[in-house]
């Protein structure tokens, strides 16, 4: 199933144009752009629906970092 990373920087929505294909691979890539002064940033699946919002991408990021 492919996913989408999608953020809100300076006010603006956008969504990064290749999904990516596995949940892993998506959940890395919005780590490092949550580390971009982003004020929102979220996954969701080919059909829009939300799999993983900023409190699990930066929990993602504390677990690793713990490691």
């Amino acid at each position: 199933m492919p996913y989408y990373v999608s953020w809100i920087k300076d006010g603006r929505t956008r969504r990064f144009a290749y999904p990516h294909a596995n949940l892993d691979t998506a959940i890395g890539f919005a780590s490092e752009v949550l580390h971009r002064e982003c004020s929102d940033v979220w996954i969701s699946d080919e059909n829009g629906h939300l799999v993983a919002d900023q409190k699990a991408v930066a929990q993602y990021v504390e677990e690793a970092e713990d490691g």
